[in-house]
């Protein structure tokens, strides 16, 4: 049996969900290190060309997100996700031979859905994998996994991008498609007790409402942290003139340390619809608490400004890791058995046009306006957490109501049957 047979037959299932998480985070923690560095510098590609790749990336990313959710739901979870990432692992390994900038907008364009399908699938494979009770928390250990995971890929390639040979570059790009090969391969021999096909129901699932669609969207927005993370905070830290640049590696080691070692038991509460909901305008809260503290960190320097800078940090990624529990809860608790890719593709929504829009947002308003942008950022990150709080009730309502009038259907279906098979003729 080879590796990734023997990983994940002799481990509890989620055990192997986890593996797969860390294997999938040191590829992409090692591609997202170099790969720039080697598209530009080894490629020859201008930086306009590569921005151009990465934006056409991140629009396949946001409209392939539903039709690969309803793929899931066709064909199962972990099907999807096996597929996907053997796509990423041969799109990965073409970007290391690929010469024309053509094929290589084409190649990243196709990454960037295979990965933002691959989310969506392996959240509802989390749920087929483990079932209700287990699914919030499994999804934090992923995560946890995760985080760690890409800052261990970052550290491998740390050597090779000081480095001006393709050699080493072409080596590690070919290892990235390694691990998503042998993720692939974990994945297909994970047991799928909660699956369930779209086709295999009597009734089919409903759509995604509107009040869950526009649930994602603001979901999406409270996920503003992401471009905070990694963008806003490395911009104003180079704009405060007594803060040393060296500072930003100090904020991100502490972002990653404390969502490693926080995000499983703060999800504890983001088990139901009530609980994820309260847990997400809370997020709100807690970001726009980050916010105000960065505010105040304007014009500062010396240890007063660093003091303040990780303590908004420490609140932002608290925010972080409230906001992903509080999403995973809603997207599982919100979406109808053999529906769920389908509802977890369009709550995704909100997440991917974060990533295309978030890090220009990020950019105009909170250093391009500082500090006042800080302060209307926070005013708007608790308005959407207010917000939440009613679209989900109103989604709650939506799943209910289906799942009644399913249920009625079905005892009417049945009771025409049994009336059919019990009638006699004149």
């Amino acid at each position: 049996m080879n590796m990734a047979g023997r990983l994940a037959g002799r481990a509890k299932p989620y055990h192997a969900l986890v593996a797969g998480a860390l294997l999938t985070a040191l590829g992409q923690g090692m591609y997202s290190a170099a790969s720039i560095i080697y598209f530009t510098r080894l490629l020859g590609l201008s930086v306009g060309q590569v921005g151009l790749a990465l934006s056409a990336a991140g629009a396949m990313g946001f409209l392939a997100t539903v039709p690969l959710g309803r793929l899931v739901d066709e064909i199962g979870a972990r099907r999807t996700a096996v597929v996907l990432q053997i796509a990423k692992a041969v799109l990965v390994a073409a970007l290391a031979v690929i010469q024309s900038f053509w094929l290589f907008l084409v190649a990243a364009a196709l990454l960037g859905a295979a990965t933002r399908g691959g989310q969506v699938a392996w959240q509802a494979l989390v749920a087929d994998v483990v079932g209700p009770q287990q699914r919030v928390r499994v999804q934090a250990l992923t995560r946890s996994a995760f985080n760690g995971g890409v800052s261990v890929g970052v550290l491998a390639a740390a050597p090779v991008i000081v480095l001006t040979d393709r050699g080493p570059f072409v080596a590690m790009l070919l290892g990235v498609a390694l691990c998503y090969l042998l993720v692939s391969q974990v994945t297909a021999r994970l047991p799928v007790p909660h699956q369930a096909f779209r086709k295999d129901l009597d009734v089919r699932p409903a759509r995604p409402g509107t009040a869950f669609v526009l649930l994602g969207f603001v979901t999406g927005f409270l996920g503003l942290h992401i471009s905070i993370l990694e963008i806003a905070i490395p911009l104003w830290v180079l704009q405060q003139a007594d803060v040393p640049e060296s500072a930003v590696s100090l904020l991100l080691f502490v972002n990653t340390v404390l969502v490693i070692a926080l995000q499983v038991p703060l999800s504890r509460s983001s088990k139901s619809v009530r609980g994820s909901t309260i847990t997400l305008a809370v997020s709100g809260a807690v970001v726009a608490a980050s916010c105000v503290v960065f505010a105040l960190t304007h014009g500062l320097g010396g240890w007063s400004a660093i003091a303040l800078l990780v303590s908004a940090t420490v609140l932002l990624t608290l925010g972080e890791v409230l906001q992903s529990a509080a999403s995973w809860g809603l997207g599982f608790e919100l979406s109808p058995v053999g529906g769920r890719g389908g509802h977890l593709g369009a709550f995704a929504l909100g997440s991917a046009l974060q990533d295309i829009v978030g890090p220009g947002l990020v950019t105009f308003v909170l250093i391009q306006h500082p500090p006042e942008g800080w302060w209307l950022l926070a005013v708007a990150l608790v308005a959407g957490g207010l917000v939440a709080i009613p679209l989900a009730r109103r989604a709650q309502r939506h799943l209910i109501a289906h799942t009644a009038a399913t249920a009625q259907t079905q005892t009417l279906g049945s009771a025409e049957q049994s009336s059919l098979k019990g009638g006699t003729t004149p």
